[in-house]
């Protein structure tokens, strides 16, 4: 019994002064759980287990689906922006891009050749330079900068590459290949599987209900616009619904719609497989449908 506690009998007329300390505690547990969870929710998954993000969606260009830092209202800690305001900023951008040229050397060695790599690689450089002033703007922080930036990477990648030769089919294949190469090379299923099991839960729930809501504001033209759906307890724990896609605004920009689902769409499935979170869709906007119904089952 704490101390200074009264007794109390059977009949529960007087109740320990331990038991409202314990209710107190309680919701102070309470409380430090949740917040505790919200940082798990919202930081890089990976830095828990001792990697950055890049390793996965930073220095190497993937940018397969998992969620890096979450700011206020399910905001991204996002790109700098341009004096304007209303663009990003090429410098940093380009020196983000610069930072992963041993990598990019690396993808394209095979496809391109020794003699000819280096010329290539200066040449997506300089598309990636004229990419950037038409990267649709969707605000300094926000949730999907995460994949817009590094998914228009590789648009300024492909769009040399196609100069070449180079198909859609073989570029997305190079991609999604190279996607799973990062998530299973790099990480054990054990890690895996902590990695998708934190994008379920109340707390992650809540997490991407903030970033619906705040995408049904439309703030920006061209944002996201996505609704969360409730799990039905059988088929899916969680989904969005998008009706409107920044990746297919960008992308029409430069002619290169084909390529969104081959390869940005189809990126997800590889996160989803490797990370056990049973993701699946049946509707795809770019394809003609009125949105894409995204699910998530948890298969852990």
């Amino acid at each position: 019994m704490c101390a200074g506690a009264k007794q109390t009998g059977f009949n529960g007329t007087r109740k320990p002064e331990c038991e409202h300390i314990g209710r107190i505690m309680k919701r102070r547990a309470f409380i430090k759980t949740v917040a505790i969870s919200c940082a798990g929710c919202c930081c890089n998954q990976l830095e828990g287990l001792g990697h950055t993000a890049s390793a996965v969606s930073g220095a190497q260009s993937s940018a397969v689906s998992i969620p890096r830092q979450i700011d206020k209202a399910g905001i991204y800690r996002g790109a700098p922006l341009s004096v304007d305001g209303k663009t990003y900023s090429p410098a940093t951008l380009l020196k983000k891009y610069d930072d992963q040229k041993l990598w990019r050397r690396q993808l394209y060695l095979p496809v391109f050749g020794e003699n000819m790599i280096d010329g290539i690689l200066y040449e997506m450089r300089a598309s990636y330079a004229a990419v950037i002033p038409h990267i649709p703007f969707i605000g300094r922080h926000n949730y999907h900068l995460q994949w817009v930036i590094p998914n228009a990477e590789k648009l300024a990648d492909y769009l040399v590459a196609k100069d070449y030769g180079v198909t859609i089919a073989q570029f997305s294949s190079l991609h999604l290949a190279q996607a799973a190469r990062d998530l299973y090379d790099k990480y054990s299923e054990q890690q895996r599987r902590q990695i998708g099991k934190s994008q379920f839960g109340i707390i992650a729930e809540l997490m991407m209900r903030m970033v619906a809501f705040r995408s049904q504001l439309r703030v920006y033209p061209d944002d996201y616009i996505l609704k969360f759906v409730k799990g039905n307890g059988d088929d899916f724990d969680w989904g969005l619904d998008y009706t409107q896609c920044t990746n297919i605004f960008l992308y029409e920009r430069h002619g290169a719609r084909d390529l969104v689902y081959p390869l940005i769409c189809a990126m997800d499935y590889v996160a989803g497989a490797a990370l056990y979170t049973g993701y699946h869709r049946t509707k795809t906007l770019v394809l003609g449908d009125p949105l894409c119904d995204m699910r998530w089952k948890w298969q852990g």
